[in-house]
């Protein structure tokens, strides 16, 4: 494929299915053999009866049968795809061919895993400083987005061409199932809101195609690991001159990047069924009985319930040409879910041994997401997606970085140029939790709580800080409140009844958190568990190095000051009117508290 631009009018300058529609409702490998079978029967009946109209009428029985779809699948399609998860189901490994670390000169490791013959290795694309994002309806209004024009033009470099790129996006709306988490998703409605996001860039190289570029850096394995590594830090260099910032990984950190997309469970241990997976169930461990309970034979309440892991259910759904866009990606993150999951698998075109025809200049883009929810999908969330039935173990281990790529289940992908992929961009950053609405009815939102130190000052009334609060909740924050007036929090903290997320500091307990009364929620979606650290009517003294320090204050701090990193403040005279203020920018947005919140926080609206 040539890395640079086409040139005059192409046929691929549209995203262009290879496969025929009709196929999609009819494959091949089920139609064929249920015409050979319907052959034999009639051949049987001709030759048992001599019923010519016998023989055919059986004919036609076994086609009707085997094809004629029955909610939306022909009897075929679904008795070959569960021969296949069963034979699947034995034979299915993983290449589980462990990561490890090649030394840069400059110092640090680049992480390098054997995808079978490949050389697999990872790029994560690092959020740019905390910005206000701008969210519309049907819009991606991320403050970074990833052109995949770019990353296109990264599979031909000089004298290396890669075999795919994948662009992986995953995030969550919310974090859990709670009360809080779907009290923010209703307010969140059909914005493409998420909170958090992490996105990377999964690069593989075929060193036997490269054997003239081995050669050059060595040969051998020695040559082949130079050649993956000067390839890699091209298409981080090149994504640096659009101002993303790309890391390399280290063999630790495609671990790490492996265990988020997985949610630590085992790919190879999910039940299968014909139109999804599902993990293990987890249930309560058993409890030895005290020796009251054994001396009075009553029961007693354990002080908390011990954590429970629902069975998550994967489904995986092909994007159609429509959706692989802005609005279709707007669509797919706007679908409640526990978490979703966006691969783009980038190919080239064609080898550069072979430039006939018109598919040299071309790439060949196959998309795939998964969403993750607490009950299986029966239907399809959205109209633009299609289903994958039988396919779903093979998909789910063809997506991730660990030794099993394929073609996405085997499945062509859509071919075009470069001019086809102008407008398909993927954002790479999450846009934290929304605090209200603009002039223009655009939603506001901006990151308050994440890993690493921050800090954030509340100017206002109490009731701004608990609805901060409450939404941070949420998204996952583990929040601890030190308080000169617990009184005030009481009703929020009882009405919630997690202590696990929120909780009231000891008066003498400064500024240490006290341990939790409860153990910390079973992690439902890719959140970090972030402590949050409140005070109220108390100067901070001292934090924990990963917490977010939230200070509520009745006035701005003094400009010699230290700035924090972002700045809420209530409008005395209009109380709905916050303006928020970020090292990046200032906006004046209407915060409204919605009749689910008002049964945290009502007591504080009363009290304004």
């Amino acid at each position: 494929m040539n890395a640079g631009e086409t040139g005059g009018d192409n046929v691929y300058d549209t995203l262009r299915d290879p496969e025929f529609w009709l196929f999609r409702i009819f494959p091949l490998w089920a139609c064929v053999p249920v015409a050979v079978l319907a052959a034999m029967v009639a051949w049987v009946v001709l030759a048992t009866t001599g019923s010519v109209p016998g023989a055919i009428g059986a004919a036609v029985a076994v086609l009707v049968i085997g094809l004629v779809p029955i909610r939306r699948r022909p009897p075929a399609v679904r008795f070959g795809g569960w021969i296949a998860r069963r034979l699947r189901g034995r034979t299915d490994t993983i290449d589980r061919a462990p990561a490890f670390d090649v030394p840069l000169a400059e110092g640090g490791g680049c992480g390098v895993r054997w995808d079978g013959d490949l050389l697999l290795t990872m790029l994560r694309i690092d959020p740019p400083p905390d910005a206000l994002t701008l969210l519309r309806r049907g819009s991606l209004s991320a403050d970074q987005l990833l052109p995949i024009t770019e990353i296109a033009r990264c599979l031909d470099q000089f004298d290396v061409q890669l075999v795919s790129i994948d662009v992986i996006a995953t995030g969550a709306r919310t974090a859990g199932i709670g009360a809080a988490a779907q009290l923010y998703d209703r307010i969140l409605g059909p914005l493409p809101a998420i909170a958090h996001r992490a996105c990377w860039l999964v690069l593989r190289l075929d060193p036997v195609a490269n054997a003239t570029a081995v050669s050059k850096r060595g040969g051998g394995a020695e040559g082949a690991l130079r050649t993956m590594i000067i390839a890699t830090r091209r298409i981080a260099n090149r994504l640096a001159t659009h101002g993303i910032d790309a890391a390399v990984l280290t063999a630790t950190e495609m671990n790490s990047a492996l265990r988020q997309l997985t949610h630590g469970f085992d790919p190879l241990r999910l039940t299968e069924s014909s139109h999804g997976l599902a993990t293990e169930q987890r249930n309560r461990p058993e409890r030895t009985a005290s020796l009251r309970e054994q001396v009075t034979g009553q029961r007693e309440q354990p002080e908390h319930n011990e954590p429970v892991t629902a069975p998550r259910h994967l489904t995986q759904y092909q994007l159609t040409a429509p959706m692989i866009g802005t609005n279709g990606f707007a669509e797919i993150w706007s679908t409640p879910s526990l978490s979703t999951t966006v691969t783009l698998r980038l190919h080239p075109g064609a080898r550069r041994t072979d430039r006939r025809d018109d598919k040299a200049d071309t790439v060949v883009l196959n998309a795939v997401v998964r969403f993750d929810t607490a009950a299986p999908l029966d239907h399809k969330p959205l109209p633009g997606l299609r289903e994958l039935p039988g396919s779903q173990g093979r998909i789910l281990l063809d997506t991730l970085p660990i030794g099993a790529a394929e073609d996405l289940g085997g499945r062509d992908g859509y071919r075009g140029t470069l001019v086809a992929l102008t407008d398909i961009a993927v954002p790479t950053t999450g846009c934290g939790q929304l605090i209200g609405a603009d002039a223009a009815g655009q939603g506001i939102a901006v990151p308050l709580i994440g890993e690493g130190t921050r800090h954030v000052d509340v100017i206002g009334n109490l009731d701004l800080a608990q609805q901060v609060i409450l939404r941070a909740t949420a998204l996952g924050a583990h929040a601890v409140v030190h308080t000169a007036r617990p009184q005030a929090w009481q009703s929020m903290v009882a009405n919630l009844a997690m202590p696990q997320l929120l909780s009231i500091a000891p008066r003498a307990a400064g500024a240490t958190p006290q341990p939790q009364l409860g153990p910390p929620p079973m992690p439902a979606a890719p959140y970090p568990a972030t402590t949050v650290l409140v005070y109220d009517g108390i100067a901070p003294t001292s934090h924990l190095g990963g917490a977010t320090v939230v200070e509520v204050r009745t006035a701005e701090r003094d400009p010699d000051d230290f700035a924090p990193d972002v700045t809420l403040t209530q409008d005395p005279y209009s109380p709905n009117r916050i303006t928020v203020r970020t090292s990046t920018g200032t906006a004046t947005v209407t915060m409204v508290t919605t009749p689910d919140e008002m049964h945290y926080i009502g007591e504080s609206l009363a009290a304004r």
